[in-house]
């Protein structure tokens, strides 16, 4: 056997032993805890790369891996997709687990209504494990579970002035001990009537981001191991979009009446793919349309270990 293969063998045999001691419940850890292991990519890569012996590469990439499990079960009394759901959620009522604070959790709601005079919006939602469909809907925002398997929903608002809102929505799946593996899924309704500002934090989600129907000024995602299909409309004038992809897959579509420039900061181990764009330089595309007098998308997006792809619609 080839020294290289020494390490993919270690590697694979220790990744069969924790699904099993997993599965016997001998040890408990969420595997959402691997999300934050995935910069480990970048250290093998980097050791790949160094003008040492084959042996010492084996040595050093044993050992990573070797932190990388002692990572694992250090926090393995910990879950790492609860803990910032403590203070506010809602949950299906079969498969509640009750939380420190048990009053805020009763007090919250997944509905916030559309008032008259609202404006302009700006959207904060975090999920993880799911996935999201985005709607237009009659309230200002609505998130719902479309299979009933047991989640955290929250949604909180604060009226900033008399025309604005924040909202700060946080979506989180959780499995009982009596559930078997579930696809959890949501609709998330949002009004078409003010301008959105949008920060999507996500990790391990698929999403149908249809923003077609919407006013949308800012948005910014943070897509980490995910995949996300994203569609821009054309119902505001200047749209900023930035997105920073870690071990995701994201597809973009734009319209072909909207002006687009897009910049590229950074590529590690990453593929983009631009149709309907023209390269000015290593990290700049602009659109050169002759019917594209609706407005303009500006786009940033910072990729690592991931793959993007552009198109016009």
């Amino acid at each position: 056997m080839k020294n290289k293969s020494v390490f993919w063998g270690i590697l694979l045999i220790s990744v069969g032993i924790l699904w099993i001691l997993k599965s016997l419940g001998t040890i408990d850890f969420s595997w959402c805890l691997f999300i934050k292991l995935w910069p480990l990519i970048f250290i093998w890569v980097g050791i790949k790369f160094l003008p040492i012996a084959d042996k010492w590469k084996i040595i050093l990439n044993t050992l990573i891996l070797f932190c990388g499990i002692a990572f694992l079960l250090i926090y393995s009394n910990s879950n790492c997709c609860d803990s910032k759901w403590k203070h506010f959620s809602i949950c299906s009522k079969e498969w509640y687990v009750e939380d420190e604070d048990t009053s805020a959790s009763i007090e919250n709601q997944s509905i916030i209504k559309y008032e008259e005079g609202f404006e302009n919006a700006h959207l904060d939602l975090s999920a993880s494990a799911g996935k999201l469909v985005f709607k237009t809907g009659d309230e200002l925002i609505a998130i719902r579970e479309i299979e009933s398997s047991g989640s955290k929903i929250n949604i909180i608002s604060k009226i900033e002035d008399d025309n604005s809102v924040k909202i700060k929505a946080e979506v989180h799946p959780f499995k009982s001990k009596r559930m078997g593996k579930n696809s959890h899924k949501y609709n998330v309704f949002l009004s078409s009537a003010p301008v959105w500002e949008m920060e999507l934090d996500l990790s391990a989600t698929a999403g149908e981001i249809d923003l077609s129907a919407f006013k949308v000024k800012e948005l910014e995602i943070e897509s980490n191991a995910s995949a996300l299909e994203l569609k821009l409309g054309n119902l505001f004038s200047e749209v900023n979009v930035k997105i920073e992809s870690n071990a995701s897959s994201v597809e973009i579509a734009i319209p072909k009446n909207m002006k687009c420039f897009l910049q590229k900061k950074g590529s590690t181990l990453s593929s983009i793919n631009v149709k309907g764009l023209t390269k000015e330089n290593n990290s700049r595309y602009a659109s050169n349309g002759d019917d594209e007098t609706a407005g303009v998308v500006n786009i940033t997006i910072e990729t690592n270990v991931s793959s993007v792809e552009v198109k016009r619609y």
